[in-house]
């Protein structure tokens, strides 16, 4: 069920031409067919792949990525373990803005444009709980009105680790839901 599901929300992006762009990260790097647990429990949703002309995206394991860097600080494992840390926990990450922005400026319309993607996502994995990080992420949530979900709010980890550093055991008992 779960590989069929992870098959439709990749053509769903694929598909969408709502937006200018400058790639698909989702579909370049396969995340739903790689990276999405078997038995999902929590989904991760923040802003974006970072906006530009970049390689760096927290699925592309060739290239270093400031938000993996931030998990692994936080989750206290190599970088290269960061994604393998998530599955293990039976999460995944996603974003809310699925194609890579050109630039910041692009952020909010492509939100609103990504909307209707983000909630099929969300229908088509039925997690059992979300965790929004960051501005982006939650107005997204706030639009949906989720009701059967349980729905937490965090910073984004890269705000987490610029200006709330000692909260980075929280941010990692947040995420694989460890209890405080």
């Amino acid at each position: 069920m779960i590989i069929g599901n992870a098959e439709l929300i990749h053509n769903t992006i694929q598909n969408c031409r709502k937006c200018s762009y400058v790639d698909k990260p989702p579909c370049k790097y396969k995340i739903y067919h790689k990276y999405l647990p078997k038995q999902l429990h929590t989904l991760v949703i923040s802003e974006s792949p970072p906006p530009g002309r970049k390689n760096d995206y927290i699925y592309n394991l060739n290239h270093s990525d400031r938000l993996r860097n931030t998990l692994a600080k936080a989750f206290r494992v190599k970088q290269d373990k960061v994604i393998e840390t998530l599955i293990k926990y039976n999460i995944f990450w996603t974003t809310a803005i699925k194609c890579r922005p050109w630039s910041k400026r692009d952020l909010e319309y492509m939100r609103r444009n990504c909307i209707s993607i983000l909630q099929h996502e969300i229908e088509l994995l039925k997690p059992k709980k979300i965790i929004a990080l960051g501005r982006t992420a939650w107005k997204s949530i706030n639009e949906l009105n989720i009701t059967s979900i349980k729905i937490q709010r965090y910073y984004h980890p890269l705000y987490v680790i610029r200006f709330k550093r000692s909260e980075l055991f929280i941010l990692k008992n947040i995420i694989l839901d460890i209890e405080l």
